[in-house]
């Protein structure tokens, strides 16, 4: 009845040092395939290597220190990426999602529950997506449009009405959070549409100052400002996560792309 006891014969079982634990990880599709300027780490290469999230990156979610400063999702970001010699701020938007999206996943499961507005009736319900349901856009579907691609991971297109040469590229991280810290600042929502072109904007016929960029687009008019933001989406390499949602109020439906609310890495348990 006291259970077995091994005899003096018997060789003791061995027990794991819990220090030669190694963390596992992850492969993640790139969205943007590689289509890095020569000389990125990931220029060429089509998928990143992740670690899982660790208790350590929960506590980097909840410093109200690097919330407060905008820094939270980078240094996840950072941190989960398993070569060290990749700037997670390089990174562009689409691959850094794609990244989230499989650690988030990874660590809480592929059901995300949260609250989303009925687009036709207003009224706010809760709503569980899917995240395994996604689709990959890798910025190539340019056959409808007159662009040149350069070796430094630019497009080169013509503005339809002022026939001026516009220079563009996907956004980064760090353009992100230029943006977002820009924003803190202003305390204000104005100017995103201006604030957004000046940062994919690489030049202007050749000119690649500020001065001049600034002014382009501040004084473009609307036919050239779309289709410039147009191109903008259409080189802009990303994951796309979007479910069938029905609302019980009124039976609207509609597929609606997932809110990266503040809940998607704290879901309801």
């Amino acid at each position: 009845m006291g259970g077995h006891k091994p005899k003096k014969t018997e060789d003791v079982p061995h027990m794991a040092n819990p220090m030669d634990f190694v963390a596992p990880s992850q492969i993640v599709d790139l969205p943007s395939k590689g289509r890095y300027p020569e000389g990125h780490p990931l220029c060429g290469e089509d998928t990143i290597e992740i670690k899982y999230m660790t208790a350590k990156d929960e506590d980097i979610l909840t410093s109200r220190s690097l919330l407060k400063k905008g820094v939270a999702i980078d240094r996840l970001i950072q941190n989960l990426i398993k070569d060290t010699s990749i700037d997670s701020k390089s990174l562009y938007i689409g691959d850094r999602n794609a990244i989230i999206v499989h650690a988030r996943a990874s660590a809480y499961g592929e059901d995300y529950t949260t609250k989303v507005s009925c687009p036709a009736c207003g009224e706010t319900t809760k709503f569980k997506f899917d995240l395994s349901k996604y689709e990959i856009y890798h910025g190539d579907r340019l056959e409808k449009i007159e662009i040149t691609e350069t070796q430094e991971g630019t497009f080169i297109t013509m503005l339809p009405l002022s026939n001026i040469q516009a220079e563009i590229r996907p956004l980064t991280g760090r353009d992100e959070m230029k943006m977002v810290s820009s924003s803190k600042r202003k305390e204000t929502l104005e100017n995103l549409i201006t604030r957004q072109m000046k940062h994919f904007v690489v030049s202007f016929n050749g000119y690649t100052d500020s001065k001049t960029i600034n002014y382009v687009v501040d004084n473009m008019v609307a036919t050239d400002s779309k289709y410039i933001r147009d191109v903008f989406k259409l080189i802009s390499p990303d994951l796309i996560l979007a479910d069938n949602f029905e609302c019980s109020s009124c039976d609207h439906e509609e597929v609606m792309s997932v809110p990266f609310g503040a809940d998607f890495f704290w879901p309801d348990r």
